[in-house]
């Protein structure tokens, strides 16, 4: 018999939590366990739908729309159909967002749902009213999920009540990455360079939806310092978001165009690790963000802002954490200090680090397996 799970969760861009999940997909043994996408909109699993369709599992958008009242009945009222249409043996939450664990959690518990797992991959939110809705918020999922995840300690700090984090009555589950595919290989280095017309330059990269959480706007910045040390650099941007538009007329106004490539949504994050020198992400929040272990995966030396937690922090040699309140200028000069005295060699090995410290898509993959298959 074939365990059914739902994943739910809330956005609708592709982004880290996105990748692990599919990731996770594409290795399960479908004879077991399937998956059901769900999204209350739109599914940032879209762009992956044919590959999900051959493997056996679809996508459900519930395609919510109107005022917030219209959206919350219409969620309300699909996913309660769904569920008990679709009989799920397992639905697994997977957001930052305490709101939407709550709702879902509680809709299944009502329709019977044996095994629901409330998953925090979050550590913080733009709008200081949603902190505080979320520390209010926090004894309502004490009712309806029967598992409580975490990405890292922070995450459940954020998420879950004060007596749960005090008593450790969660599981952190770490971001598995695919290790054989995010390992360095010059190849795909040599022949991106080429593809980008960036041979013989000094790369920077940042991965990561263009939202304020990512901080693009002092990422900019310090680049802009960062090349007036180093003039022979470039950045590359991958991902998508609201505040794009806003991100390109600074790259305008600063006279970086040429120095500044827009990536886009990409499938092939792990050809522009390796093709990069160094990874930045000055995120004001993350929960433990996924692309930083596929970064150390490929041997990238990491600056990670001081608010990221350091659970992230899998290569030290390799990793340096900045305060958010250095100036652009000490930013600039760390990162130009820490290349200079960075390791290439060490690029080709990293990999075995992550396997090490339990990171593998593999481990985590037969650690959620057993959860689901309750073995």
């Amino acid at each position: 018999m074939v365990v059914k799970v739902m994943q739910i969760n809330s956005g609708q861009k592709f982004g880290g939590v996105s990748s692990m999940i599919f990731n996770f997909y594409k290795n399960v043994d479908h004879e077991k366990i399937q998956f059901d996408f769900v999204a209350p909109k739109i599914s940032s699993f879209s762009m992956y739908r044919r590959e999900i369709e051959e493997m056996g599992g679809s996508i459900i958008e519930l395609q919510t729309s109107g005022n917030f009242i219209k959206r919350k009945l219409q969620f309300f009222k699909r996913l309660t159909h769904l569920i008990k249409r679709k009989k799920y043996d397992v639905v697994h939450i997977n957001s930052g967002s305490i709101f939407l664990n709550i709702q879902v959690s509680w809709i299944a518990h009502f329709c019977g749902v044996k095994k629901i797992i409330t998953h925090s991959h979050n550590a913080g939110n733009d709008h200081e009213l949603l902190v505080l809705l979320t520390k209010l918020c926090k004894p309502l999922l004490e009712f309806g999920p029967t598992d409580y995840f975490a990405c890292s300690n922070l995450a459940a700090k954020f998420m879950f009540t004060k007596k749960r984090v005090h008593n450790k009555n969660y599981q952190v589950i770490n971001n598995g990455v695919d290790v054989q595919k995010f390992k360095f290989n010059i190849d795909d280095r040599q022949k991106y360079r080429e593809k980008l017309s960036i041979q013989g330059k000094v790369v920077l990269l940042h991965v990561g939806r263009f939202t304020s959480a990512k901080n693009h706007q002092k990422l900019i910045n310090i680049f802009k310092c960062f090349h007036t040390l180093v003039p022979n650099s470039v950045l590359l941007l991958a991902g998508e978001g609201e505040l794009e538009e806003s991100i390109h007329n600074q790259v305008e106004q600063l006279k970086l165009q040429d120095s500044v490539l827009f990536l886009g949504l990409r499938k092939d994050i792990a050809e522009l690790m390796s093709t990069s020198d160094m990874f930045i992400l000055p995120s004001f929040y993350e929960g433990l963000p996924v692309v930083g272990i596929e970064a150390q995966t490929n041997g990238l030396p990491c600056v990670f802002s001081d608010s990221i937690t350091k659970e992230v922090d899998l290569n030290d040699k390799e990793n340096l954490f900045l305060s958010l309140e250095l100036s652009d200028q000490k930013w600039a000069k760390k990162i130009e200090d820490m290349l200079v005295n960075s390791s290439f060699e060490l690029r080709y090995e990293a990999y075995k680090n992550i396997l090490k410290k339990g990171y593998s898509l593999v481990t985590v993959g037969k650690i959620l397996e057993k959860i689901y298959l309750n073995e």
